[in-house]
């Protein structure tokens, strides 16, 4: 029992302590500076006056929001600072008595516990035996406290009933959101001193509950971890706790909550990963960690204040994350480099101003920087000297010679866009007609020559309208020269397409079959949607590659590709991890974007809005594509691996179209929103002519360009053929299939 009197509590020497032990600067509602209280020699008396005589109340909150993270924000409390004062004191009096009482397995907020403890205790369960792992924490807990349950906790430890009082008014304080005052009828309010005291108080019943059934767990505030030898035991300590919980009126976070073998799969806690014996930095909080080193140096800041910022980042790393790793990991290794790499390009940066020219300069400004671990004055030189030599390799590979190669790439790229422009024929104008004249391919409309090509530069005619006349003689000619005719509907669907009858598919439709049957099927499918993935996350690494607003996504995804994706035990398994990437993939586009244009999320079929109706138009368009060069490498378009079987549809084109999306279509599109091009809408809510004409130009552009792939300069109309070959050859038994992996 906290025998305490209120009088004993509340000294003025002890409300001066807890005044001096104010570190936030920020003022409350009434906008008195913790400054200019500590100022006043009469606050602290006027304070104590007030409670003495029981007519204290606290101001009411000012309620603010931070951002969480980049769709979820948290609700802050500012209190005044006098208020502080009395938070302290009652934090300050009341945490030594709950302390000794408080679970050994509890470590939020509170002495001598933290983050690395815990992190050190879950290592201690995991090499004593434990197996398995339930991860989890409470759903909204803070907000949801029972205010009433929570005081007759206090009830049963506290004699004195009038402190009991002065805690009740601070937990139902409401508080001004801007200009509108809302009640505070339950949870504790998050910013308060108190709080995390409070806070544990609630949650001491849930580590006595566990503790009584004799679980292990660690407990982190309301982030927790249950660990245990059988999955069967720790789920049913997980439904036992589940019940108790909801008797105190809380719940189970079920987002995050999930059953884990220790060995296998791992979980999560806290920032890290435990996977059997080994515990790592968890890889988005690693990125972060890295992406701070980049930031740092492209910060604005004096050569001289660049390194001590690093440095105080170098040291804040080395009292938490640099004890979690060992030095010789492939993690250390990461940061390391990541610290050379981001220096080297500070003093590339320094380079190319102009502020410093000479290598002696630089050794002398680097000088004080500190690296991840103890260094003798040799490797530190030698450290210094590594970023020094590769911020001046970088500087010298900028030079003027290195133009003219450049030159002549750029004017490579520039021709085969110009000639992929005018190798296809785009058709979307009611009425049109067309035919051959003098060797050229010509559209005439309203009996007017609109266009006339050369039949030797046309590969690709597109029909995008209503009431178009072919010529029999222009049918002809494009089956016998491997011409493709791809007809698309009113919504930018294809539904059709002609190509030479002299295409057998008889034998090769029969060996797709067989390995449609077959295990052959998974092993396709895994390669299509690892091939879409792979393109999604390195497009998305692209587009953040300065903001870092979608990194938690990126995380999220590579951590399915790379745990969940290899697992799939069949094509339905990994459909579902397919669209979990995706969603993630399209939720970090709607980030990327939502300052430039508003997106609603993905929509296939029927979209109203610019960007999807626009993503839909270019995947027709590469539709086309892909279907010509999957039937002109002999594959029967109807057996598909990925997609289900359907008679009346081309389903191999929906499974080979997947890993091209995103470096043909996906970048021309958010390409033309970040630069603000027109997609622009008609009545009917679908594409105008000319945003059809532009995104076609652009796609038809991309299709002709040229990159990087194996060591090569290709073009991607090239390598979707050359992926159909691929493929077929794969169906034989001839190759293994492995799909197209751009270069952002």
């Amino acid at each position: 029992m906290f025998t305490q009197p209120f009088e004993h509590l509340f000294t003025p020497d002890a409300l001066g302590i807890a005044l001096h032990s104010i570190r936030s600067r920020a003022a409350g509602i009434d906008k008195q500076s913790l400054a200019a209280i500590k100022s006043d020699p009469d606050e602290i008396a006027r304070l104590h006056e007030e409670l003495m005589q029981g007519i204290y109340a606290p101001q009411p909150i000012e309620k603010i929001e931070i951002e969480k993270n980049e769709t979820e924000k948290r609700p802050i409390a500012l209190s005044s600072v006098r208020d502080k004062v009395v938070q302290k004191c009652l934090a300050h009096a009341l945490g030594d008595y709950f302390e000794r009482l408080f679970s050994d397995k509890s470590y939020g907020y509170r002495p001598s516990k933290g983050t690395l403890r815990a992190i050190n205790r879950t290592t201690d369960f995991i090499r004593k035996g434990a197996a398995w792992a339930y991860k989890s924490d409470i759903d909204n807990f803070f907000e949801t406290i029972d205010h009433e349950r929570l005081l007759a906790l206090l009830e049963g430890h506290i004699r004195d009933k009038r402190i009991l009082a002065i805690i009740a008014l601070l937990l139902k304080n409401g508080g001004f959101a801007r200009f509108e005052y809302a009640e505070h009828d339950t949870g504790v309010h998050q910013g308060d001193a108190l709080s995390p005291l409070l806070s544990n108080i609630y949650l001491h019943q849930m580590d006595a509950h566990l503790e009584a059934k004799g679980v292990d767990f660690v407990r982190y505030a309301d982030d927790f971890v249950l660990l245990g030898k059988t999955e069967q035991a720790l789920d049913a300590a997980q439904a036992e706790l589940r019940l108790f919980l909801e008797s105190i009126g809380l719940k189970l976070g079920e987002e995050k909550s999930y059953m884990a073998s220790i060995a296998k799969g791992g979980f999560e806690f806290l920032g890290c990963r435990f996977i059997g014996h080994n515990v790592s930095i968890d890889n988005e909080k690693l990125q972060k960690k890295i992406s701070k080193f980049y930031q740092l140096a492209k910060k604005q800041l004096p050569f001289k204040a660049y390194v001590d910022h690093t440095n105080t980042f170098v040291e804040a790393l080395s009292r938490y994350y640099l004890k979690l790793i060992t030095q010789g990991s492939e993690q250390f290794g990461r940061l390391e480099e990541a610290l050379l790499d981001a220096t080297a390009n500070r003093v590339f940066y320094a380079l190319e101003a102009g502020e410093f020219t000479t290598k002696k300069a630089f050794k002398e400004l680097l000088e004080p920087l500190m690296l991840l671990s103890p260094a003798s004055g040799t490797r530190h030189e030698d450290f210094i000297e590594r970023i020094i030599n590769r911020a001046f390799e970088r500087h010298l590979a900028a030079k003027d010679y290195t133009k003219p190669k450049a030159a002549i790439e750029a004017k490579k790229r520039d021709y085969a866009k110009k000639f992929a422009l005018q190798s296809v024929l785009h058709v979307s104008e009611f009425g049109a007609s067309l035919g051959i004249a003098k060797n050229k391919i010509t559209l005439k409309i309203k009996g007017k020559v609109r266009a006339a090509l050369p039949k030797a530069h046309v590969e690709r005619i597109i029909i995008n309208a209503k009431g178009i006349s072919i010529s029999s003689n222009l049918v002809y000619f494009c089956a016998t020269h491997d011409i493709a005719i791809d007809f698309l509907d009113h919504d930018h669907n294809p539904y059709a397409a002609l190509y030479t009858h002299r295409q057998a598919y008889a034998k090769m439709a029969l060996l797709q079959l067989e390995a449609h049957q077959s295990p052959k099927r998974l092993e396709l499918s895994m390669q299509f949607v690892r091939g879409k993935a792979k393109n999604q996350i390195n497009y998305l690494k692209y587009l953040d590659r300065y903001h870092r607003d979608v990194e938690n996504q990126i995380a999220q995804m590579e951590l399915l590709l790379k745990t969940r994706l290899p697992h799939a035990t069949d094509v339905a398994q990994l459909m579902g991890y397919e669209g979990q990437i995706s969603a993630l993939y399209w939720e970090a586009i709607a980030v990327i974007v939502k300052e430039k244009i508003a997106y609603p999320g993905r929509i296939t079929q029927g979209a109203t809005d610019p960007i999807n109706a626009a993503l839909n138009y270019g995947y027709a368009i590469l539709y086309g594509k892909v279907q010509f060069h999957a039937a002109k490498a002999g594959l029967a378009l109807h057996v598909s691996f990925l997609h289900a079987l359907d008679e009346g549809k081309p389903t191999l084109v929906f499974d080979m179209i997947e890993e091209f999306r995103a470096f043909v279509v996906d970048r021309v599109i958010i390409s033309m929103v970040n630069q603000q091009e027109p997609l622009e809408l008609d009545s009917e809510s679908r594409l105008t002519k000319s945003s059809r004409q532009l995104i076609a130009k652009k796609v038809t552009a991309q299709l002709g360009n040229y990159t990087r792939y194996k060591k090569e300069s290709r073009q991607v109309e090239t390598l979707i053929a050359d992926q159909a070959y691929l493929l077929s050859r794969a169906i034989k038994g001839e190759d293994e299939y492995h799909p197209f992996v751009g270069k952002y």
